[in-house]
């Protein structure tokens, strides 16, 4: 036997004990996701997320990820997971385990309860995005965090900025222990933009972007560079029809609240201007 086979059996064998003693203790583990393969348990296919654990490669079942239908795990692949090992098997040759994350989430959530406070800062999982809301999971704990607590910019679509499977930093605004209940926020770990609103000067014309088009609000905008939201009103047909979210534009700010952190302007579109004007020369 080599030196490399002697040292590659000795870590197998020291991974091994410790992978039997968290199954024994019910401690946790965290281990590293590398792909999806298909395991034959108790006569049946299933399909499994395959994790590494120093050396050995472990199996944590579809069903045993979360209590979510997951459509597929491949959102999982390429991150770092805590479980409990229900099950270690091994020879002479080769080892493996069985991981189990759903029971890991529940023992984590037991321990949240016990210890978090407001003012806490901690790495959430993106289990799920829509729309408007991002679905965390947090120590365990699950929860809906509405895309107004994720950033100061506005995002028109959430899943155009944050993918299943992510990691953030968040920070608990609130909690009530005793029903369970806890409020997260992104946004409070960023810069408050409103600190920049004394850039923005009444008369001054700025670079922004369309972020959203309300025929009944108006057009809202980020300005640069500090991507501070602006609303202007809907402008006259002649400009609106070249409106487009996403598009470039500049703000004429008529007016800067900073009581309530807001800025009110008009949108100019200078191509069109120039259109118009060769239009009437």
């Amino acid at each position: 036997m080599t030196i490399l086979e002697e040292q590659l059996k000795e870590q197998r064998m020291y991974a091994e004990a410790n992978l039997r003693d968290a199954r024994r203790f019910k401690r946790f583990i965290t281990v590293t996701s590398v792909g999806v393969e298909e395991l034959q348990m108790a006569g049946e296919t299933i399909e499994c997320l395959k994790v590494y654990y120093d050396g050995i490669y472990g199996y944590i079942p579809k069903n045993k990820m979360d209590d979510y239908e997951f459509r597929s795990l491949h959102a999982f692949v390429d991150g770092d997971f805590e479980v409990i090992v229900e099950d270690v098997i091994a020879d002479e040759n080769n080892a493996f385990f069985i991981g189990n994350r759903t029971d890991a989430l529940n023992i984590q959530a037991n321990l949240f309860w016990n210890s978090a406070k407001e003012g806490q800062v901690y790495t959430a999982f993106v289990s799920g995005v829509d729309k408007a809301n991002l679905y965390l999971i947090v120590n365990g704990v699950r929860t809906r965090m509405p895309k107004e607590e994720y950033s100061y910019a506005y995002h028109r679509d959430m899943r155009e900025v944050v993918a299943r499977g992510e990691r953030i930093e968040v920070k608990i605004t609130s909690i009530n222990v005793e029903e369970q209940k806890v409020k997260f926020s992104r946004r409070v770990l960023e810069a408050d933009p409103a600190v920049f609103l004394a850039d923005y000067k009444p008369g001054g014309t700025y670079a922004a972007e369309i972020n959203n088009i309300n025929p009944d609000l108006g057009v809202f905008v980020t300005l640069k560079p500090h991507n501070i939201s602006a609303l202007a009103p809907f402008p006259s047909m002649r400009v609106g029809v070249h409106l487009k979210e996403g598009q470039k534009c500049q703000l004429k700010v008529s007016r800067v609240d900073t009581q309530i952190g807001h800025i009110y302007g008009h949108i100019v579109l200078p191509r069109v201007n120039q259109i118009g004007k060769a239009r009437r020369s």
